[in-house]
């Protein structure tokens, strides 16, 4: 194997990160690790450049495509015109080496997100969720649509290792219609995905 290739594969950054994280945690508790993780995936979005569509068509070929930078981290697929499909989570293999070297996913990941729900708005399994919703919702602020502004809503996620959070029951009919799938739809694509979410203007 080539030095290049080594490097190209070697899991220490991917490891390193959560540890980062978790030692940040370790300083400053679920609440210091939140803001944190919020204020990174904002920081994220704002160095994008803003984006504007002349149609509702423009914009999701963009987004199918990875030409839009709301699914530039993401593989994704959309079943109808406003669901947005993430195939595989963009954490996956970092969530693979943590565990496969390490083992479990320290419990400050899942009490970080146990916060985030609690104070932000429900959705986390963990702290990688925070990060990718967030980065959605701030990437949305900066992406037009005929005009409008763009919105983003998070209706399910599927974890690494299959824990499944779907959207509160009082927000879930509204959010399925929006998105133009039913609550069978939502459970098949579950099976083989990791988040479902929406994409709209008002």
């Amino acid at each position: 194997m080539r030095k290049k290739d080594l490097v190209k594969d070697n899991p220490l950054v991917d490891v390193a990160a959560y540890l980062f994280l978790e030692d940040i945690a370790d300083k400053q508790g679920a609440a210091g690790m939140n803001t944190y993780l919020m204020s990174l995936a904002a920081a994220l979005a704002r160095s994008m450049p803003e984006e504007e569509y002349e149609s509702w068509e423009d914009f999701v070929d963009a987004l199918k495509n990875g030409d839009s930078a709301l699914s530039t981290f993401e593989e994704v697929e959309m079943p109808t015109k406003h669901c947005v499909v993430t195939v595989e989570s963009p954490f996956l293999r970092g969530w693979q080496e943590y565990t496969k070297r390490i083992g479990n996913f320290a419990s400050i990941h899942y009490e970080v997100a146990e916060y985030y729900n609690s104070t932000v708005k429900p959705g986390a399994i963990d702290s990688q969720d925070i990060i990718i919703q967030t980065y959605r919702a701030e990437m949305a602020k900066r992406i037009k649509v005929e005009g409008k502004q763009l919105r983003v809503a998070h209706i399910a996620t599927v974890a690494p290792d299959g824990t499944k959070k779907i959207a509160p029951d009082e927000w879930l009919p509204i959010l399925l219609e929006k998105a133009g799938i039913s609550q069978t739809m939502l459970n098949m694509i579950m099976r083989n995905n990791a988040s479902v979410w929406i994409v709209y203007t008002e």
